[in-house]
């Protein structure tokens, strides 16, 4: 790989990045420090729209640094004040190897083109975009960069979902027929850690796709219709212009000649109680013509009850934190592993072992991703249009 450690510049300073709002050290900052532990990541930035979140961001890195005895210094962007294109800024000054972003939806495009044209990898957090067209420019920025362009699509690496993937690929279940997923979260998300840019995203897109891209990743097949449902209610009495919940039946090509479409039913909510024993609530279950993978994401087997938090289904395999026998404080899990392994694809990359073009059709890319936001850029008019049944296939 090559020698030097990649500068990382992260855009965005909120709960992914840092766990603002929340109880965690969120999974991007973890990952890095782990990264500098591993001697693959060198300087790191963070660039919020304010120097007040962006200075929180560094706080937290020099303070979580100190616990891990990893070095935590970083710069932030802007230096005062507000900037909404501060971005454009650190690109000039801080010169990155990489850009990680991680920010609203609806500003992946702008942040992600302006990182790409200016020669940097980029890693972007789900969904890619909202919609097909932004998804197109951004893949043809890549292009034009030559770069490493990946989504964080995380429960690809998450062991339950790699299993779901070889139980299929493997023809233990048989023929995949139809699968069901539940994907919810508790109301604290939409009222306050997002409520500045609720009305830009919905429970799907924001939540929903993960499951989307699991499916792609463990079936390979196309995505044929969607048709979807929602409901408007609580959150819309709170001032919060989103669904409650969302349902939506999607039907796969499986590329077999004369087979009936595979079909998902994905279900979605936003307001889970917030003395839920997790932040998260999720399930897939996966039915074939000679068996049926059923999975329980949300209770992984460990439990803490306390009586700070009252009673948690921890999941001890997406980012975790515990104290090694020295003292240090150690981050493990495949969220902290899918953050780097962009770093390690990047400094493959940068050194001849592999290519761009090569990472497109085994890493969760810009180009896979374009498929996932078909499918939500499709439940979107289809919740538009009165639940109507959407054509996806002239999209793709």
């Amino acid at each position: 790989m090559g020698k030097d450690p990649l500068r990382i510049l992260i855009v965005g300073a909120g709960m992914y990045v840092t766990g603002r709002g929340t109880n965690t050290k969120g999974t991007i900052v973890p990952a890095l420090l782990e990264g500098r532990r591993r001697g693959i990541v060198g300087d790191i930035a963070i660039c919020g729209t304010s120097q007040k979140s962006a200075a929180d961001g560094i706080s937290i890195i020099a303070k979580l640094g100190i616990k891990m005895n990893v070095d935590g210094n970083a710069k932030y962007y802007p230096e005062q004040g507000y900037d909404e294109l501060a971005y454009l800024k650190a690109l000039e000054l801080f010169k990155p190897d990489a850009v990680i972003v991680s920010t609203p939806d609806a500003t992946h495009e702008a942040i992600a083109v302006a990182a790409l044209e200016y020669g940097a990898h980029c890693l972007v957090v789900k969904p890619l975009a909202p919609t097909i067209a932004e998804c197109r420019r951004m893949i043809k920025a890549a292009d034009r960069a030559g770069v490493v362009a990946q989504v964080e699509f995380h429960k690809r690496l998450d062991e339950s979902n790699m299993l779901l993937r070889d139980a299929i690929r493997t023809d233990k279940i048989g023929q995949p027929l139809y699968a069901v997923v539940e994907y919810s979260q508790r109301k604290v998300v939409p009222e306050k850690l997002f409520r500045k840019w609720i009305d830009q995203t919905n429970i799907m897109n924001y939540l929903g796709v993960h499951y989307i891209d699991v499916l792609l990743f463990a079936t390979g097949y196309k995505p044929l219709y969607a048709i979807a449902w929602g409901q408007k209610g609580y959150l819309h009495d709170q001032a919060l212009n989103t669904y409650d919940a969302i349902q939506a039946a999607i039907s796969w090509d499986t590329g077999i000649p004369g087979a009936s479409p595979f079909l998902s039913m994905i279900n979605t909510s936003w307001v889970d109680a917030n003395s839920s024993a997790a932040m998260s609530q999720q399930s897939i279950n996966l039915t074939g013509t000679k068996g049926r993978v059923q999975a329980d994401q949300t209770r992984r087997g460990l439990r803490i009850t306390s009586d700070a938090q009252g009673v948690q289904d921890i999941n001890p395999y997406f980012t975790s934190a515990y104290e090694s026998e020295d003292g240090r404080l150690v981050f493990t899990g495949y969220g902290i592993e899918s953050v780097l392994r962009f770093v390690t694809d990047t400094l493959a990359v940068r050194s001849g072992q592999v290519s761009p073009k090569q990472l497109d059709s085994i890493r969760p890319s810009f180009r896979q991703a374009f498929i996932s936001t078909a499918v939500i850029e499709a439940i979107d008019a289809s919740l538009r249009d009165n639940s109507t049944k959407k054509d996806i296939t002239s999209w793709l």
